[in-house]
């Protein structure tokens, strides 16, 4: 273990020692045993961001992805992405009118905020006007395209009316569970603030305030310390018992070695995924340590991402689409997952993933994959596209065009580092002078440049493959990049093609049913556009070794029990803290 990760981990184990070991600013002590210890999740390691301020709507607060705003606050309605199965929860259910552009949302009867105040229909129709009305919040760009208003029909019964036919729109944004699923705020607290500046900080008076099961006691750069709330409207409803952990807390980690070191010491129950050699380490050293599945290679669980290498189509060559095959065929992803995953990923040319989308690689849409046979290492076909884009070899055996030498500058994020090395050597022997970019730890320049279009190409991850097509694949609609600007991390390719957004603009207007044969056929014209234009290359189904460890806690999912998704930094992580047990 480097110097710098060994000094990381003593400051995080310093800093839970200080927790259990005395009293901060009049904290009770909890037990070991009755308190869940996790660390925040994949891109987020060294010091806490934003402790002092929660309002998670707020652009760039890092606290968007903690454990913090799926404990404090709830949702409306989850999703169990293993099974499609709708878990109620502020709501009891929902129903759409026969065109899709009215969803009305029933609300549970009982719910109340952590500071006794009813939650009713006000407090939905505030926070979906809020988003809609304020341009500079994360999501305004969804409720401003989509959100007409909304209606109280009474206190627990909510009118969302839609500008445009939405079939499934209240599921994507408001019972999903996923990091990017949208949760309901006090209006009684929020109302006269303004949501530029708020903060949503002040332990006085109990902010922030929510719904859920535990509140914040203390937010420091360490560590946040949630307890458990003795009169969490759950319990008194009779909807469920309060969960077990009496105290969660989130601790700062500092990569996948101290994160081990972490587990293997018995200090943190979940949290930040190992490498699959670090997870197998660990549990030689420690039997209480598991994953998603207990039995590898692939320990890992799937999470709706493949990772995928983005060309900025904005610039040339990478708007020549034979430059773009070439790149493609240049690449062995078997040998990727091999050299970078030790064959704990899933070589795949769609961004579909193992999670219900799965279910949509039709015997139709197979034959679509088998055309195009984008799937294959073939230097022939590297020359004939590059020859076809006007480039020849140079002296140093380098694609060369009218006596530049083409450069592939591959910019990697730290967490998709091992990447980087092997896709450099294969593009070498292909003749493309490319270079690994490793991105400093901690910098956040790429996420702007992504943005903003200043790049060539760049590791990434095109995500939404959650239950259906147009979920993955709206998001190369080009109104998601227009004026330059990517609404989503899918769109930063800037990729246009008019075929393909009338294509996207059909699916929109249509539920996702694999008994619907228009919308299979819509599917598969963007599928064989997508493996035509190759917009991206996507090269491995991202999976997560997401660690437990049994020491104090059991019942964890996983693939003997996929009752959730295993992933701190999603809304339904709230279902695992109410499913686990004291061991």
């Amino acid at each position: 273990m480097c110097q710098k990760s060994i000094l990381k981990f003593l400051l995080v184990i310093l800093g839970i020692c200080f927790v259990f070991g005395q009293n901060l600013h009049a904290i009770e002590k909890v037990p070991r045993e009755k308190t869940l210890v996790v660390t925040p999740w994949s891109d987020t390691t060294g010091p806490l961001k934003n402790s002092e301020n929660w309002h998670i709507y707020q652009i760039g607060n890092k606290n968007q992805r903690e454990i913090g705003h799926k404990t404090v606050y709830e949702a409306l309605m989850y999703t169990n992405l293993n099974t499609g199965e709708l878990v109620p929860w502020q709501a009891t259910g929902f129903e759409y009118n026969e065109n899709y552009t009215t969803v009305t949302v029933n609300l549970r009867p009982g719910v109340k905020w952590s500071d006794g105040v009813s939650f009713t229909c006000t407090d939905v129709k505030f926070t979906l006007e809020m988003l809609r009305d304020n341009s500079d919040l994360n999501y305004a760009y969804i409720y401003q395209e989509w959100l007409k208003d909304v209606v109280c029909v009474d206190d627990l019964t909510v009118q969302i009316n839609l500008n445009k036919p939405g079939p499934r729109w209240f599921h994507m944004n408001l019972a999903l569970g996923h990091e990017n699923h949208q949760v309901i705020l006090p209006s009684h607290i929020w109302g006269d603030k303004d949501p530029k500046t708020f903060t949503n900080y002040d332990l006085d008076k109990s902010w922030p305030i929510g719904t859920g099961a535990y509140t914040l006691v203390s937010s420091n750069a360490q560590q946040y310390i949630f307890d458990r709330r003795d009169d969490w409207w759950g319990t008194e409803t009779g909807f469920m018992d309060n969960p077990a952990p009496e105290r969660i807390i989130l601790v700062s980690v500092g990569g996948d070695e101290s994160m081990a070191q972490m587990i293997i010491a018995d200090n943190v129950d979940s949290g930040h995924p190992l490498q699959p050699g670090s997870f197998k380490a660990a549990t030689s050293r420690n039997e209480n340590i598991r994953s998603w599945n207990r039995k590898g290679p692939v320990w890992g669980a799937a999470d709706g991402c493949g990772y995928v290498l983005f060309m900025n189509l904005a610039k040339e060559p990478w708007n020549n689409r034979d430059v773009r095959l070439a790149i493609n065929y240049a690449i062995d992803r078997k040998q990727l997952s091999t050299i970078g995953y030790e064959n704990a990923n899933y070589p795949v040319v769609l961004p579909y993933s193992s999670y219900m989308s799965g279910r949509w690689i039709t015997p139709a849409t197979q034959k679509i994959i088998d055309k195009y046979d984008r799937d294959k290492t073939d230097h022939q076909l590297v020359a004939k596209h590059m020859k076809a884009a006007g480039y020849e070899k140079n002296g140093k055996g380098l694609w060369s065009k009218n006596g530049k030498t083409l450069k592939v500058p591959l910019r990697t994020p730290q967490w998709l580092a091992p990447l980087a090395p092997p896709m450099s050597v294969q593009l070498k022997k292909a003749g493309f002078d490319a270079s690994a970019v490793l991105e400093p730890e901690a910098s956040s320049v790429w996420v702007d440049d992504l943005k903003v279009g200043n790049f060539e190409t760049m590791f990434m991850v095109h995500c939404g493959s959650l239950g259906e097509p147009y979920q993955t694949l709206k998001d190369l609609h080009s109104k998601m990049s227009a004026d330059n600007k990517c609404n989503s991390p899918i769109a930063c390719s800037r990729y246009r093609n008019e075929e393909y957004d009338k294509i996207m603009d059909q699916l929109e207007k249509i539920p996702g049913s694999l008994d619907d044969e228009k919308y299979k056929s819509l599917v598969n014209q963007a599928v064989d556009i997508y493996l035509r234009d190759m917009p991206e290359i996507m090269l491995l189904e991202e999976l997560h070794v997401v660690v437990y460890n049994e020491k104090y806690w059991t019942n964890w999912p996983g693939g003997d029990n996929p009752y959730a998704a295993p992933y701190p930094c999603w809304e339904a992580w709230n279902l695992i803290v109410h499913n686990i047990q004291p061991r």
